[in-house]
């Protein structure tokens, strides 16, 4: 019994435990609300940097050059102050976020500095530009009272490293517990619910090889990347995902039909960074727009259905000029694609469609719509699959599992959310700093002047602000 238990003891059950109270958790709160986007950012912030850093692990030692038990040792270090922050917030939040704004204890401040630390480097190791731009931002903020008046657009009188701790972490106001942290375990999680639920179940698979019918010459073959991405967006929102879940499939089958292996990944490049303007998920930057603006959700989305139509259909129409070029004519056989692939396929485009029908027709709330939707696409997917799997007898599902389906879509959300809650901390450490230094305020009545002037140069500066930091 003893060895038994011993032998379930290992990284990959850890992970898939955390992420199971990370996501019960989210599920929880997204159908009672209770405590609120900051209450929550508050107290699983920390759970999403645990799993970031299981997950990190999982893939490799954090710091290859440093012998095993050194990175154990550094492991459980941070797993530890992640804890440590969990369980004093739990029991200090309501303290810190009422009654003690700005007269913080020593306690308060040691927490908040270790969670600075602690998000600081974790940007580092998964977001080294992020990471160099907030240390620019920290030094810049203590010491602008160097640069002379004369540049009164960066001069500023400076502050303390006790504001800057304070202003990326107690406060709760900015940095790692404001707007943008609260965003990623809110709306941005409540999304993500589809992608965990069609991954869990092999939807997003099964999608690309179903695209592969239509596609009858090896010239057609990239347009299955351009499909597949396009597709695959509409739920995850992330390049990285896109390139990851479909690149795996369409690059060897690019390949494999004559396309050589730089065309094939370019190819898949272009096609998967599109996920980020594609509609309804659209990234992270249209939950921020719509709450910057005031505006609903779907607002943002309706409009984000013309550039993301005129980005695919460009980019669909140069790679199909250069495979007319690069690859040979002729037929391929058609693949042959389980009907339990195509009837999840059917699923994953009837969620798309439901989760817009509920946001543009019926009116509801976004979030509200992805946890329907999420529900209605679990609820159907497991029906499904018990009837392929156990009515049918499936040779496709041999060695499938209902809770090996289920524990794949937990462990998806999780990663993806708590990827994202990383990014987005670092964000908002990047955007309270900005604010401390008054850079936003002197930047905004810039672009104000400049539009008073001529709006189209006022467009052009906006641009190049976005551009610099799109950079990074």
């Amino acid at each position: 019994m003893i060895d038994r238990f011993r032998s379930q003891v290992n990284l990959g059950n850890l992970i898939f435990g955390v992420s199971l109270v990370f996501v019960a958790w989210l599920v929880w709160y997204f159908f009672t609300g209770l405590g609120g986007s900051l209450e929550l950012a508050a107290r699983l912030i920390p759970v999403a940097l645990i799993l970031q850093i299981l997950f990190m692990t999982q893939m490799g030692p954090l710091y290859p050059r440093l012998p095993a038990k050194a990175n154990h040792a550094l492991v459980v270090l941070y797993i530890g102050i992640a804890l440590y922050a969990f369980g004093y917030f739990l029991s200090e939040y309501e303290r810190i976020a009422i009654y003690s704004q700005g007269t913080y204890t020593r306690q308060d401040f040691i927490v908040g500095l270790l969670m600075f630390l602690l998000v600081m480097e974790l940007t580092r190791l998964a977001h080294p530009v992020l990471f160099w731009v907030n240390v620019v931002m920290v030094v810049y903020t203590l010491y602008g009272h160097v640069f002379p008046r004369s540049l009164d657009f960066f001069w500023h009188p400076g502050t303390t490293f006790y504001r800057v701790v304070t202003s990326s972490t107690v406060e709760f106001s900015t940095g790692i517990y404001g707007i943008y942290g609260q965003l990623a375990l809110t709306l941005i999680a409540a999304f993500l619910l589809l992608a965990g639920v069609a991954n869990g179940f092999n939807a997003q698979h099964a999608m690309i090889n179903v695209v592969r019918l239509f596609a009858r010459s090896p010239r057609m073959m990239p347009q299955t990347a351009v499909v597949g991405s396009s597709a695959i967006g509409l739920i995850s929102g992330s390049g990285s995902a896109n390139a990851a879940v479909v690149g795996t499939i369409t690059i060897p089958l690019m390949i494999r039909y004559g396309a050589p292996p730089t065309f094939a990944a370019a190819v898949e490049t272009s096609a998967s960074i599109g996920g980020l303007i594609d509609p309804p998920m659209m990234g992270a930057a249209a939950f921020l727009m719509a709450e910057f603006l005031g505006v609903p959700y779907w607002d943002v989305v309706l409009r984000g259905f013309g550039f993301s139509f005129i980005y695919y259909i460009s980019i669909g129409v140069a790679i199909y000029l250069l495979s007319v070029r690069l690859l040979p004519a002729g037929k391929i056989d058609k693949p042959q694609v389980p009907l339990y692939e195509k009837v999840t396929t059917s699923i994953f485009f009837g969620a798309v469609l439901y989760l817009v029908y509920l946001m543009g027709f019926l009116g509801k709330g976004e979030l509200r719509a992805a946890v329907s939707t999420a529900s209605w696409m679990l609820a159907v997917l497991v029906v499904v699959f018990l009837y392929f799997k156990h009515v049918r007898k499936d040779p496709f599902l041999k060695g499938e599992t209902l809770f090996l389906s289920l524990r794949r879509g937990i462990e998806t959300h999780a990663e993806m959310t708590s990827y994202l809650t990383l990014l987005l901390a670092t964000l908002g450490i990047m955007i309270g700093l900005f604010t401390v230094t008054g850079f936003i305020n002197r930047m905004g009545a810039m672009l104000l002047d400049i539009g008073a002037w001529n709006v189209w140069a006022m467009i052009l500066m906006a641009w190049v602000f976005g551009w610099l930091l799109g950079t990074g």
